[in-house]
């Protein structure tokens, strides 16, 4: 096994200077660090990374709290391509990820518990309820925590252009003739407000029938259930926004299974961008969020936290992209 005493031979250097490239001390010349680094990987060298714990004070360890109440898991489509892209780039920056739970064996444990006990270096929070009392006693503690997803001035956290996202799909459906379009928001937060405001602005602008209803992000049963309702109700809309692609995809065959066509007959819309809607014939129209630069941004701006220990509460808002797809029809004057 190659150790830093042999790195150092070969790069003609004392081993405290190749533990110094290693743990990036700022007192070494940075052409050094680097000739020391290629030679470490070039001769395969792996890092004893509880040595590196103790030395640095550092576990090198990001947890990732994640609890969707659609339980789709790891195999949520939104929050999926955001946790790779977490994953991309805590491990360039030499972070491992470790999920947080509640259950520590057959003990239950509250969030701020688990991550104090597994000595997590920072924390990102995604799809859950931040409101809840224990997420907000995380958020509040002295370990470094970045939301997606979720706006706050109480914690630092990436979100997207969610007021302007639904206000330009809703002035998109306008031009295209649609003078009644239904809302179906998901769970309330702050997120969702503002993309109520951005709807409710366009709708207004042009004193059309504002038609919000309530339903859930991510969720098959609540989804089929609204849109049946909203099909029995004899009042159908000229086009329905769904909370999310996943909603919309959904919404698509409940409409359809009641012998009502998309788009001939009703104007189908999500939000997220997720690859199944560019699947999906003809691809579903929507606004597509950068999940990628959402979740690079959260790690960057997580692991920044860490290493310089300062926690900060900022927002940092991704720009979003209207995808004008076949789902939406223009409407004859």
């Amino acid at each position: 096994m190659v150790t830093i005493y042999d790195i150092a031979k070969a790069c003609g250097c004392s081993s405290a200077t190749v533990s110094k490239a290693f743990n990036d001390y700022a007192d070494i010349n940075i052409m050094t660090k680097q000739r020391i680094l290629k030679t470490a990987n070039e001769m395969g060298f792996i890092p004893n990374t509880q040595a590196r714990a103790l030395s640095t004070k550092k576990t090198w360890t990001i947890g990732v709290l994640f609890q969707d109440e659609s339980k789709g898991g790891l195999t949520h489509y939104f929050f999926a391509q955001i946790l790779e892209a977490v994953k991309e780039q805590a491990e360039k920056s030499g972070y491992d990820l470790t999920f947080i739970s509640r259950i520590w064996g057959d003990k239950k444990r509250t969030y701020l518990e688990h991550c104090r006990m597994k000595k997590t270096d920072g924390v990102i929070i995604a799809c859950i309820d931040f409101e809840s009392e224990e997420v907000q006693e995380l958020m509040k503690s002295e370990i470094p925590v970045v939301a997606i997803d979720y706006s706050s001035p109480n914690v630092s956290s990436m979100v997207s252009e969610n007021y302007k996202g639904l206000n330009i799909l809703t002035q998109f459906l306008i031009q295209l003739g649609h003078k009644d379009i239904v809302y179906m928001n998901g769970h309330l937060t702050a997120v969702t407000y503002e993309r109520i405001n951005g709807y409710r602005d366009a709708i207004r602008k042009e004193n059309l029938r504002e038609r919000i209803i309530n339903s859930k992000y991510y969720d098959r049963k609540t989804t089929i259930a609204v849109t049946k309702a909203l099909i029995e109700s004899g009042d159908l809309p000229t086009a329905i926004i769904y909370p999310d692609d996943y909603g919309a995809l959904w919404g698509i065959k409940t409409l359809r299974e009641a012998h009502i066509r998309v788009p001939e007959d009703i104007s189908v819309a999500g939000f997220d961008g997720i690859e199944l809607g560019e699947m999906l014939h003809p691809r579903l129209t929507t606004v597509k969020q950068d999940m990628r630069g959402l979740g690079r941004g959260a790690a960057l701006k997580c692991i920044k936290m860490i290493e310089t220990k300062k926690i900060t509460k900022t927002e940092t808002t991704v720009g979003i992209e209207l995808v004008a797809g076949g789902t939406c029809r223009k409407l004859d004057k």
